[in-house]
């Protein structure tokens, strides 16, 4: 393959934005993180990918898209000259071979990020080459501001986390009946949540993806008459389907994550050691979580949720300071893209 591809452009088209995806290794990650909502706005655009192997698998998976790859400077203006109408760039990640795209002064540049660049990325000057950043909440707005300081002309935009949506507006109705077990591959910590549920007798719900602990555990519940207690998912994309009939969180530092405060639920987390506490990042997390070591300091918290959610409010303000919940239910990124405000 030659250092360019534009093949998938359709002839006369009328793209409005590219969305840039320059690591290699995360090229599908990106892509997926926001396809959905970039096909929500039904505004033409593209995708701009700046290796072959990358090039390859977007094309294999997203057979209907207009992808690009460009692999040198002179290429990726090819590329930019070939979408007449384009008027914005969107990037994913803070690279190097963004420079070849912020030359085009006639193209506003966003910096919208990737899943957890928020509380992931290291923050420098070079971002003041963007001319907005599109932020899910404060939280990130903050950080850039305390890391760059003078941020000179950069717009920041508080778009709120649109994959978000559907679950900020579902946690608003649900109905709690049950308990969900969310846990990492730790034969430890399961046995300290399932028996602690087994003293309990709550309905249970685990997350799985180990097959010989899936078992384990299918086997443990048989020997104690629980088996029809108890429900298994190995696919993350079913938690949408039983998560707003569940009572708490319960996971462990390996599968914390800020996501996880959209459901508003109580989030409980296993620290093998006190001092585990502090390996929590972001570090404003720390606050907001119920720890426990034992079976029997998770026996007391749940009994204590059972009368009253302590963390609750604060929890919440934590949740919008990440993901602005206004922002996301009212589409604000697609708001933005369409030209709005």
């Amino acid at each position: 393959m030659a250092d360019i591809n534009i093949s998938r452009l359709k002839k006369f088209n009328t793209n409005k934005f590219m969305f840039h995806v320059s690591d290699e290794k995360l090229t599908l990650g990106h892509i997926d993180f926001w396809i959905e909502e970039f096909l929500k706005s039904e505004i033409p655009f593209s995708i701009l990918v700046r290796t072959e192997k990358s090039y390859k698998e977007a094309v294999k998976k997203y057979t209907n898209m207009q992808i690009c790859y460009a692999k040198n400077p002179v290429d990726v203006e090819t590329v930019v000259n070939a979408q007449p109408d384009l008027k914005m760039v969107l990037y994913s990640l803070n690279s190097s071979k963004n420079i070849h795209l912020l030359r085009f002064n006639h193209l506003t540049h966003i910096f919208i990020g990737s899943k957890n660049s928020e509380w992931l990325s290291q923050f420098n000057k070079s971002y003041r080459a963007y001319d907005e950043i599109w932020c899910g909440g404060e939280f990130v707005k903050d950080r850039i501001k305390e890391e760059i300081q003078n941020t000179g002309h950069l717009q920041f935009k508080i778009v709120g986390k649109p994959q978000l949506k559907d679950i900020f507006l579902s946690s608003e109705h649900s109905i709690k009946d049950g308990a969900f077990i969310y846990v990492d591959n730790d034969q430890l910590l399961i046995e300290k949540i399932y028996y602690a549920n087994v003293v309990n007798n709550n309905n249970m719900f685990f997350l799985l993806n180990d097959k010989n602990i899936k078992n384990d555990l299918k086997k443990a519940a048989k020997n104690n008459m629980l088996d029809k207690k108890i429900k298994i998912f190995e696919d993350k994309d079913l938690m949408g389907d039983f998560i707003n009939k569940s009572d708490c969180i319960i996971t462990d530092i390996k599968k914390l994550t800020p996501y996880l405060l959209a459901y508003d639920l109580p989030i409980i987390v296993y620290l093998e050691k006190e001092i585990d506490k502090y390996k929590i990042e972001p570090e404003i997390l720390r606050n907001i979580i119920y720890y426990f070591n034992t079976k029997e300091e998770l026996n007391e918290i749940l009994q204590k949720l059972k009368v009253n959610d302590v963390l609750k409010q604060e929890r919440k303000k934590i949740t919008n300071y990440f993901f602005n919940i206004e922002a996301t239910k009212t589409n604000k990124f697609i708001n933005l893209l369409k030209g709005g405000n």
